[in-house]
């Protein structure tokens, strides 16, 4: 059935007619990632496509995807072009019934999870009623979402003048920033580093908040106080010992740049609650620290799965609320000792969170058993659609001042 229904949604008619109801999670993981690329090409296009077309799209968005998953995909591919045709007022009522067992799911597990005690779950739920009116997703002016920019307009989104800059030189020579309305990753394996290049390229100098962004860092892996901690020894360029020394020197210091930067504990945070933080704060970045433990409302059938879906949403975040997100991520055993990283080495997924960023970051450090405090860190650049380099720059990690630097 999800066959046919994915080959109805080929024609372009079809799809606009009946997109109010369609939604990812209606489809089953595969199929879904071809509903996706179906959706991309007909915002692309606007045209009808074939399955060979859709398929062909796909690879050329995924470059790096395993051989295994190619090839399911293209089975898929196949199974859709051979698909019965369904008569297309009946493949919309099964999609307009789908979509309400769908809903009706999300709204039992938000009630589950009020019958729980879960406070931010009645949140989530206003947040879906409230686009649902009469069994039907609020429509809304489609010529709103045309673009109007003039030339001088559509330079500065290109410009790096509006991009906050990363403050380590080698990495800034190559990927000059990230700008508001893009989705950034940061990845390494565990205590490689990666908290800490999050922190630094907020509070070392010549960071995000000595640019005078505005940054929310949302702490859901280790407690705000201990981030925050470290932002203020990254500032200061102090050890926890030397902040012992004299403590109210290195706050005094530190508190010019604190009002940049609020550290928000969000342990059992769901998107929604993040979504409706960024809508009341408006920062210009916002650090997610685990990105991978942002729950969601809704059943998935696998890990992977949920994790492709979270990283579509936390990159439509950035788009909503005009700022850049930045989300901190594990890399797999895979990645461990190693000084160059993979795509397929983050924990969890192969193509998934990665075919969602903008800017994939990677952290290696190999592992020298002469030599445990190896300060050097080699950051992968593993995919860049900023400025299209893609390669490993060299940096040093002071893992008791949390701050990295050439």
């Amino acid at each position: 059935m999800y066959q046919s229904l994915l080959k109805n949604c080929l024609n372009y008619e079809f799809y606009n007619d009946n997109r109010a109801t369609l939604r990812p999670s209606l489809f089953e993981d595969g199929v879904k990632e071809l509903y996706q690329t179906i959706v991309s090409m007909h915002d692309k296009f606007s045209t009808d496509i074939t399955s060979t077309e859709m398929f062909s799209y796909w690879r050329s968005q995924n470059p790096s995807s395993t051989g295994a998953w190619t090839d399911e995909i293209e089975a898929l591919a196949n199974s859709i072009s051979a698909a019965p045709n369904l008569n297309t007022e009946i493949a919309g009522d099964v999609i307009e019934n789908l979509w309400r067992q769908s809903i009706g799911l999300d709204i039992a597990n938000l009630g589950i999870k009020m019958s729980e005690g879960d406070t931010t779950a009645m949140d989530a739920l206003n947040v879906l009623l409230s686009k649902v009116s009469g069994g039907f997703v609020d429509t809304f002016d489609f010529d709103e979402c045309i673009v109007t920019a003039d030339v001088h307009e559509m330079l500065a989104t290109v410009s790096n003048n509006n991009r906050f800059r990363f403050n380590i030189p080698t990495l800034a020579q190559h990927v000059y920033g990230i700008a508001r309305g893009e989705f950034g990753v940061i990845a390494a394996y565990s205590n490689v580093g990666k908290t800490a290049l999050a922190v630094s390229l907020c509070a070392s100098p010549d960071g995000f908040c000595h640019q005078g962004a505005k940054v929310v860092y949302i702490a859901n892996e280790e407690f705000g106080k201990r981030t925050k901690f470290r932002a203020l020894m990254a500032y200061n360029n102090l050890s926890k010992e030397e902040v012992i020394f004299d403590p109210e020197a290195a706050e005094e210091k530190f508190n010019s740049i604190s009002g940049n930067l609020l550290f928000i504990e969000s342990h059992g945070w769901e998107l929604s609650k993040l979504d409706e933080f960024l809508a009341l704060k408006a920062p210009d970045i916002c650090i997610v620290d685990m990105a991978d433990k942002i729950a969601l409302t809704q059943q998935f059938n696998s890990g992977h799965e949920r994790l492709r879906d979270l990283y579509y949403r936390l990159r439509e975040l950035a788009k909503k609320h005009n700022c850049a997100v930045i989300g901190v991520s594990q890399c797999s055993g895979d990645a461990e000792g190693k000084t160059i990283l993979t795509m397929s080495m983050l924990e969890g997924s192969k193509v998934g969170k990665q075919s969602e960023c903008d800017l994939l970051i990677g952290v290696g450090a190999a592992i020298d058993k002469n030599n445990l405090n190896d300060s050097t860190r080699y950051i992968n650049v593993m995919k860049n659609k900023i400025s299209g380099w893609h390669g490993v720059v060299i940096c040093n990690l002071n893992g008791k001042t949390s701050r990295y630097g050439v």
